[in-house]
């Protein structure tokens, strides 16, 4: 359905996954590209037709359904268990799919790397959150989500001295002050299980600021697929540990879980998919919409599907984040970036950086 080959690296990539890391061996991008980095030919576009506004859909409904899709599969699933499977089958689906269509495999020295961010984005980042939000609201656990591109900013700051424009600043600020604004006393939110899945975000934009650093493969479904399958194993594995696995009983699981844990492999087989088609089709101020849809959309299916109650103060809170989050989003550096990772790009984080001499991965 999309065309999610090889990515291309140069002036038709500009949004990062979910963003595959390039080797290392390819040239320095042409400053004087950057005026035509983020536009696709006319003709191009016109070729693509229908595909634009199905994978556009397809990133909406499958990023911002997760919180739901999540809460639907927890209600007799564990939840490290159930995010181990999801991350071994969909891993294992990429995997294959890309190798029976002529993808090459992975090196040995990309499979460590792979692995790494697996694990800081789906054992720690992914598998931390689903825990959190066995006491919070699918919606709210949506809303936390869209902290990705604020800490993943503030993390290529410290890290790596990434320079911030100064809308990516006010970014920042209108960002925090809509978390305040939705975390402050009074709440009525379990605090462990919002720190959980801030903690969860945490690690998901650390895995996400490293990523483009590593030699990662170049086709999104073989990195995406590595990373799954190793961040599923090792989440397995900790599951056993934990006992988590000891909370199975296959004979209860209710046919709503069934449907959740199908729907959450689905979305990262068929929404990484879209976005990977997206990265290297249209502009990124396009392809990267979802980051500040996401949360309207879990929001509405957490009503809409769970009852879970509406507020002002919710809604407010909502709307202030998402402008920060565009803010950051929208930001332009000065040199044209072509570091695309389809897996960290899933969850809408941004990298900003300056000078003509440097990497510029600017994400969502």
């Amino acid at each position: 359905m999309f065309d999610a080959g090889p990515k291309e690296h140069g002036e038709a990539l500009a949004a990062e996954g979910v963003a595959v890391s390039p080797p290392p061996a390819l040239p320095a991008p042409d400053p004087r590209a950057h005026t035509t980095a983020n536009t696709p030919p006319l003709s191009r576009l016109r070729s693509i037709g229908w595909r634009v506004p199905l994978a556009l859909a397809a990133t909406y409904v499958f990023f911002g359904s997760g919180p739901a899709g999540a809460k639907a599969a927890l209600a007799s699933l564990p939840p490290l268990t159930l995010v181990a499977v999801r991350g071994l089958v969909a891993g294992a689906l990429l995997l294959a799919w890309a190798l029976k269509s002529g993808a090459q495999p992975p090196t040995r020295r990309q499979w460590v790397p792979s692995i790494a961010i697996g694990i800081l984005i789906l054992a720690l980042g992914a598998g931390g959150g689903t825990v959190g939000q066995r006491s919070v609201s699918s919606g709210i656990a949506g809303v936390l989500s869209a902290l990705l591109p604020l800490i993943a900013a503030c993390l290529g700051y410290a890290m790596f001295r990434e320079s911030l424009p100064r809308r990516a600043v006010l970014g920042l600020a209108v960002g925090f002050a809509g978390v305040s604004l939705l975390l402050r006393p009074g709440s009525g939110l379990d605090p462990f299980g919002v720190a959980l899945i801030v903690a969860g975000q945490v690690s998901w934009a650390f895995g996400a600021v490293l990523a483009p650093r590593f030699n990662l493969p170049d086709d999104p479904r073989i990195t995406a697929g590595v990373e799954l399958l190793g961040g599923g194993a090792v989440l397995l594995i900790a599951a056993v540990l934990l006992g988590d696995v000891k909370g199975l009983e296959l004979g209860a699981v209710t046919l709503q879980s069934w449907l959740g844990l199908g729907w959450l492999t689905l979305s990262a087989v068929v929404g990484f998919t879209a976005f990977g088609f997206l990265a290297k089709t249209v502009s990124p101020s396009v392809a990267t919409t979802f980051s500040y849809v996401n949360p309207v959309v879990a929001i509405a299916l957490g009503s809409l599907l769970f009852a879970e109650p509406l507020s002002a103060r919710m809604l407010l809170a909502t709307a202030v984040i998402v402008v920060g989050v565009c803010l950051i989003v929208s930001t332009r550096t000065e040199t044209p970036s072509r570091v695309h990772h389809p897996f960290t790009s899933g969850r809408g984080h941004v990298y900003v950086v300056s000078g003509p001499s440097r990497r510029s991965p600017e994400r969502s």
